[in-house]
């Protein structure tokens, strides 16, 4: 019997195994001359998946050819047996996943359905993929002709009404309790007439404290018997092992059970017992496991290398470090700003009625009046590109800290300065969403500075006065056209006389949106103090304006 835990082995003997596995499952769909038309192509994709790539363990590719490949076997493209080739093999790629079991018990049942007499290959599947192959055949009453499953006297796991035949025919001698941190030596014998067709006999355990069964083979001993030592790593605790044991033949059929998933047998590890310790017949009792500190090896290169509980640092296993708890931040932010917009603006003949109607342009005469008025076409009225104060905020945000490094909020404020004369209207009212990246790893368990990103959008108005000269177009003010001094006579739409040459207050109202995006530094003296310095660059809408915005602002955390 060869001792393996897994499917695939790097032995000659085994590349052997699965070749000729493989060879005979392709030779079965190769006699019939008039195979149906997606054989050969099924054929190949179960070569591939299961010589190639189930072979070096990379069972997510297997799982899609095997899948495409009954993809278009569809309901007559394949013959019956080539089609349950391909479950009975997609069923073992599955079972490589404790997760994967029940999908695994399915494409087996559904193999046995097309093909009673499909058989599980024990070169390439593992214990789990037996049982669930047992589990497959026992739903579905099919079993080959002769064997054992088909008889009725083994074949699937002993359980749900008549385990007693099975259990009879393998014999566990009853461990109560042992010793935490020593390993569980169990041991089972196989009765005389069964053992010539045992081909493996597998334990599957449920160490304290874990949730998932683990499976390791069983060593033949002397005479009838099999055992194998749980190992130091699944009894570190005290609590119930549970465990329960099968034998399996050629085909991977289930002969023999001692226990099952549902009744386990059990062994209570305990810090101390009272009856003599486990041990297997002729053999002395296991000794206790080494302390960890004991058990390190003298290198490593990663922690795979190292016992349960350490961890490779500087080419040693060491003791894993416990881990600290996070250190208690603050989490919520209040915060007084400051901030003076100043606008990227131009124009060219902003003070036209269609100006100040369509641009959002404001124009005002020095007593405060709404300009309506004619200017010359081409004559100053324009407003050269360049940056200009606009309006003051003073606002109060709230942010919270979401992730170590991320904070969202929101700010309400007041904005100063807005144009209201001459019929304008002005929002003071400012709202706005925001985001803060920090830079840093964890930035608030540590004082000091704290830069950041941040984006925000909201509403605001932001309004920008400039300076604008303007010179009254002689012929629609009754002026001399030859003399740009000579006075208008002729009085505009509003019934005034407009100065011939005057400067008007023009303000471009821009908003009522915005979208701003910037960069800070928040400098934290203590914990829950910091100053913060910013600068953000905002766009509006629809009345289009570029603004760049310095903010400073006080920060209380709680």
């Amino acid at each position: 019997m060869s001792a393996r835990n897994g499917p695939v082995s790097c032995a000659p003997r085994a590349l052997l195994a699965i070749a000729g596995s493989l060879a005979g499952w392709l030779a079965a769909g190769s006699a019939d001359a008039q195979a149906p038309p997606w054989n050969a192509q099924a054929e190949a994709a179960l070569k591939e998946a299961m010589g190639t790539d189930y072979f070096e363990t990379r069972f997510v590719q297997a799982e899609r050819k095997l899948r495409a490949a009954l993809d278009a076997c569809g309901e007559s493209g394949c013959s019956p047996a080539v089609k349950a080739r391909l479950l009975i093999a997609l069923g073992t790629v599955l079972a490589q996943s404790r997760k994967g079991l029940e999908d695994a018990r399915g494409a087996f049942a559904d193999a046995l359905r097309i093909d009673p007499l499909a058989k599980l290959d024990p070169d390439l599947a593992n214990p789990d993929a037996s049982s669930a192959f047992e589990q497959a055949r026992a739903a579905t009453g099919a079993g080959a002709a002769g064997s054992p499953a088909a008889a009725g006297t083994a074949g699937s796991l002993p359980a749900a009404g008549a385990p007693e035949a099975a259990e009879a025919q393998l014999q566990s001698a009853p461990l109560p309790e042992q010793h935490v941190r020593t390993p569980v030596p169990l041991y089972v014998e196989v009765s005389t007439d069964l053992l010539p067709s045992v081909k493996q006999v597998t334990v599957w355990y449920l160490a304290p404290g874990e949730r998932e069964y683990r499976s390791l083979v069983m060593k033949k001993l002397r005479g009838q018997g099999f055992g194998i030592n749980v190992p130091c790593a699944a009894v570190g605790r005290t609590g119930e092992l549970r465990y329960h044991v099968a034998a399996v033949d050629e085909d991977g059929a289930i002969l023999a059970s001692a226990g099952t998933r549902d009744a386990p047998l059990v062994t209570q590890i305990r810090e101390s017992i009272t009856s003599a310790p486990p041990r297997w017949p002729g053999h002395a009792p296991p000794a206790e496991c080494a302390a960890p500190e004991q058990q390190r090896p003298r290198q490593c290169l990663d922690d795979r290398q190292c016992n349960r509980g350490l961890t490779c640092v500087g080419g040693a296993c060491v003791a894993r470090p416990a881990a600290e708890a996070a250190p208690d931040v603050r989490r919520s932010w209040v915060a007084l700003t400051f901030s003076p917009d100043v606008a990227l603006l131009s124009g060219r003949d902003v003070c036209t009625v269609a100006s100040q109607q369509s641009d959002h342009f404001v124009c005002l005469r020095g007593d405060g009046t709404r300009y309506d008025g004619t200017p010359t076409p081409g004559v100053a009225n324009d407003v050269n590109l360049g940056f200009a104060l606009a309006t003051l905020r003073v606002a109060i945000a709230y942010d919270r800290l979401v992730l170590d490094n991320l904070t969202v909020g929101g700010r309400v404020g007041f904005a100063a300065g807005g144009t209201t004369e001459g019929g304008a209207s002005f929002l003071p009212l400012h709202l706005e969403a925001r985001a803060q990246y920090f830079l840093g790893a964890r930035p608030f368990e540590q004082l000091g500075a704290r830069p950041f990103v941040l984006a925000a959008a909201g509403v605001a108005q932001i309004d920008t006065e400039v300076d604008v000269e303007v010179l009254e177009d002689a012929t629609a003010c009754g002026a001399d056209p030859s003399d740009r001094t000579s006075p208008c006579t002729r009085p505009g739409a509003s019934g005034r006389v407009e100065a011939r040459r005057q400067t008007l207050i023009a303000t471009r109202q821009a908003g009522q949106g915005f979208a701003s995006v910037g960069a800070g530094v928040a400098y934290a003296p203590i914990e829950a103090l910091s100053l913060n310095l910013a600068l953000r660059a905002s766009l509006t809408f629809p009345a289009v304006t570029t603004v760049l915005s310095p903010e400073v602002g006080l920060s209380l955390g709680f």
